[in-house]
């Protein structure tokens, strides 16, 4: 991620949170070195989840919080107990947050010692007497602050049906009503059901309580009450059943019975997973999962069944059947465990996968219960697998219960896509749900997402293609048999995306195309454009008249030597309704006190032609993937600053070919311009260096090291990050991401331009008087004073960003515009004179007001 990305959401998050702060930059640095130290390892969650729970109120319910997470199997559980620790140690952020939690508080009639007060009012009540009306009011308060009361297990049931049929509304078709009015249905016991009463059991023999004993625990593990072995249902819907053994039977007796009745627990817990996890609203690997537990219940009715058959013959102990069970009681306890997991979790899709794989690989070297679990394993992951097969095949999404790893963020039909998608189409479209990525297939992430996003463009662009066929995809404990699958079809859909956008859509000559013109890479052009469109766009932006731009730039373009380029129809016109600054801090997203000066509300009123004057692209699919609206914005500001560079570069030569009538004057007034033509020198100076140094140690540098980079791309991730980086390492060293940096460079075009305008607007000098000779000396001066304390102002702070973080392409403006330390000498003399121009700063200065007012007029 971005630095001005992680930047922008920390700003986000503060806003959110009512917290004004300045130090985004600090806690932006702190958020990324807590992911560095947790991905490093250099903090353990283990001393994380100390910390944080002797930080809390509640110590103990903290850390059971925390297991139950745990136990859920919670994607990222430790990155996030390790960076809420490395948030708590940080005095800065909790004092911003405890601020506004209290603030907060108090608008809601609440404040901090709140619940101190009533645990006091407690603490009271315990001590002494309280009257009914005193203890109304306690429970009323109670009630206030918590907001919560108890519910019985029978509404908690409720609720929970409540929350199924709501899902089941936006998941598959409903559930009919028949499935929960019809109790014996089930399998499993039906709650209030009774069977005949029957004697006491320790009024008879041994034997006999045994083989009525044996008949009831038959009975219990095949769902059905028994007479001397009652049922009691338990709240939760994943907890097992409790059971009572008739207190009058022999305890030896009661004791066996009470190490067999656990199974029936296991197959309760069993029975009622399968009948709920089979609604369609579970998702088609809860489906498969209830598929496989069902034919393993087979095999225990089986066993049942078989014993049953010994028991009618008399050939059956509680000894023999303990004996029978107890392989078996060690398999459904397994099962049990792992479908309460399931339950308690609500668990679905990539989630139960992983569930399953880690309990899996834990159980190596258990033999039998490995092999049940791999059955399980195997089974689940079938209609996962075929979701993977067809977006390794097609790019398709087949999935209608969101279960799998991908997910399509547009709706409607993935057979009728449009023909030029959005331009964030790459980055939101198709993104990744966290908990639905099975865990045997986390190292594999990125290339299955890159794998569909390229064969879904390529079946966009070229439905006639056919990718290989990755084969069978089968869940196995050994991740080879589908990793090379996977990457096999991983390099047929990068070799063929590159290839349709390198040959058949040329990307290259279309980034060499954009680079002609947005970049000034074609001089010719531009100053043809110039010249043709100079009179249009001297004038008000709501007066310039865009179709006559449209005809003035085709002239340019055929007129120069820019007609031998092929793509030259794709450029068109746009003129901005903001300036370049106010451009640039909106994308910034700067939250500051001062960010109101940089919204003038009307702005537009006063902005010319050529101030909100930039060139667009037209883009077609599948090349707006990589020149999307961010990225050609991105060009249009780079060409905004050149051209208006340019522009000033223009009225200053403007003003040298003007001033060769002075060689005509007498010495007297050629004196008077003395000071006027140095100015402008140094002016023109500064701009064709400023020119050169974007253009040539920025850009052309870039542009280099990106070509490089293109030589040695396999994919086209790779083209959109170095692209990505050509252009921020454009913006960034041509001042463009420095606000202040940009308003200094501003501000000394707007003195350029005013110099400009002053000097072309000047009398004879054969007609000026004395005076007149005298006022036009001054305004040189203040304007000299002034060009060379922002130039000043320029240096010092490129040296102070220097000493933050040195880049070696900013540092080296110094050298072009400080030639033989020209301005520092100048400024170390005015410091010593006293002058009170030896420190100009960027908002003020005698020619502030002038200036802005002249670059309008220019």
């Amino acid at each position: 991620m971005s630095e001005f990305r992680i930047h922008h959401q920390v700003s986000e998050l503060f806003l959110l949170l009512g917290i004004r702060s300045d130090a985004a930059e600090r806690h932006t640095e702190h958020l990324r070195d807590s992911a560095e130290r947790s991905d490093s390892g250099q903090e353990s969650a283990a001393s994380a989840v100390h910390f944080l729970a002797e930080s809390a109120p509640d110590r103990q319910a903290f850390l059971t919080k925390y297991n139950e997470l745990k136990s859920r199997n919670v994607r990222d559980l430790d990155h996030l107990v390790v960076l809420l620790s490395g948030l708590v140690q940080d005095p800065g952020i909790r004092q911003a947050v405890e601020g506004r939690s209290r603030q907060r508080l108090e608008e809601d009639g609440l404040s901090l010692t709140t619940v101190p007060s009533v645990l006091a009012d407690l603490e009271q009540a315990t001590q002494t007497t309280l009257s009914r009306d005193q203890l109304n009011e306690l429970r009323e308060r109670l009630l206030r602050e918590s907001q919560v009361s108890h519910v019985p297990s029978e509404a908690v049931q409720s609720m929970e049906r409540a929350a199924e049929e709501c899902r089941a509304r936006h998941l598959g078709p409903p559930t009919p009503e028949w499935v929960d009015t019809r109790p014996y249905l089930s399998l499993d016991f039906v709650k209030g059901e009774k069977r005949q009463e029957g004697g006491v059991l320790g009024n008879i023999a041994s034997t006999s309580q045994e083989h009525q004993l044996i008949e009831d625990v038959l009975y219990v593990m095949m769902g059905i009450e028994g007479t001397y072995i009652t049922v009691q249902l338990p709240a939760k819907h994943y907890d097992p059943p409790q059971f009572t053994v008739d207190m009058s039977v022999e305890p030896s007796l009661r004791t066996l019975v009470s190490r067999i009745l656990p199974l029936a627990g296991h197959y309760s817990q069993l029975t009622r997973f399968v009948e709920s996890r089979s609604r369609y609203h579970y998702g088609l690997v809860n489906h498969a999962l209830s598929a496989a537990i069902t034919s393993l219940l087979k095999d225990y009715m089986l066993l049942v069944t078989q014993l049953e058959g010994l028991h009618q013959r008399w050939a059956l102990t509680l000894h023999k059947l303990y004996f029978y069970v107890e392989k078996t009681m060690a398999v459904m306890d397994m099962l049990a465990s792992v479908t309460k997991v399931i339950s308690k979790s609500d668990a679905h899709g990539g989630a139960v996968l992983s569930l399953l794989h880690d309990r899996t690989t834990n159980l190596t070297g258990c033999g039998q219960l490995q092999d049940v679990m791999l059955f399980l394993s195997q089974s689940a992951a079938v209609p996962y697998m075929d979701m993977l097969t067809k977006w390794l095949k097609r790019g398709i999404i087949n999935d209608p219960y969101h279960e799998f790893m991908v997910v399509d963020r547009e709706s409607g039909n993935e057979e009728e896509e449009e023909e030029d998608p959005a331009d964030d189409y790459w980055e939101k479209r198709y993104t990744t749900v966290p908990e639905n990525i099975p865990s045997f297939l986390q190292h594999h992430t990125t290339v299955i997402l890159r794998t569909g996003k390229y064969l879904n463009v390529i079946r966009q662009s070229d439905k006639s293609v056919v990718c290989p066929d990755p084969g069978v995809l089968v869940y196995g404990l050994c991740t080879r048999s589908y990793g090379e699958l996977i990457e096999k079809t991983y390099n047929f859909a990068s070799q063929r995306i590159l290839q349709l956008l390198m040959e058949e859509k040329d990307l290259m000559g279309r980034l060499r195309s954009i680079k002609h013109y947005f970049l000034l890479d074609q001089g010719d052009f531009i100053v043809q454009f110039m010249s043709l469109c100079e009179e249009e766009l001297t004038k008000n932006i709501d007066d310039v008249l865009p179709t006559r731009l449209e005809s003035l730039l085709e002239l340019a373009l055929r007129t120069s030597a820019a007609n031998s380029d092929p793509y030259k129809d794709d450029i068109e016109c746009d003129l901005q309704p903001i300036t370049l600054m106010n451009q640039m801090l909106r994308i910034l997203s700067i939250e500051t006190e001062d960010e109101c000066e940089y919204y003038p509300q009307e702005e537009r009123l006063q902005l010319t032609g050529l101030e909100g004057f930039s060139l667009g692209y037209k883009v077609t699919w599948p090349l707006s993937l990589v020149l999307d609206k961010k990225t050609i914005a991105c060009y249009q500001m780079i060409f905004r600053h050149l051209f208006y560079c340019k522009h000033v570069e223009r009225l200053l030569c403007r003003v040298w070919v003007s001033n060769k009538v002075a060689k005509s004057f007498p010495l007297s007034a050629s004196r008077t311009y003395t000071a006027a033509f140095a100015l402008r020198q140094r002016m023109l100076n500064f701009i064709q260096n400023i020119e050169y140094y974007m253009m040539f140690e920025v850009i052309e540098h870039n542009w280099q090291t990106f070509i490089n980079k293109m030589q040695k791309v396999d994919n086209v991730d790779d083209v959109l990050a170095f692209h990505n980086d050509f252009l921020s390492g454009c913006l960034k060293d041509c001042m463009l991401t420095s606000p202040e940096l940009l308003r200094i460079i501003s501000k000394l075009t707007s003195i350029c331009v005013s110099f400009a305008n002053f000097i072309e607007d000047s009398p004879d000098p054969a007609a000026t008087t004395h005076e007149d000779s005298q006022s036009f000396e001054q305004t040189i001066s203040r304007f000299e004073l002034q060009f060379s304390g922002m130039i000043y102002t320029l240096m010092e702070r490129i040296l102070e960003m220097g000493r933050d973080s040195y880049n070696d392409a900013l540092v080296n403006v110094i050298y072009r515009l400080d030639l033989n330390m020209y301005y520092t000498k100048k400024h170390e003399h005015l410091k010593l004179v006293g002058s009170p121009e030896a420190s100009v700063e960027v908002n003020s200065g005698p020619l502030s007001s002038e200036c802005d007012e002249a670059a309008h007029d220019a």
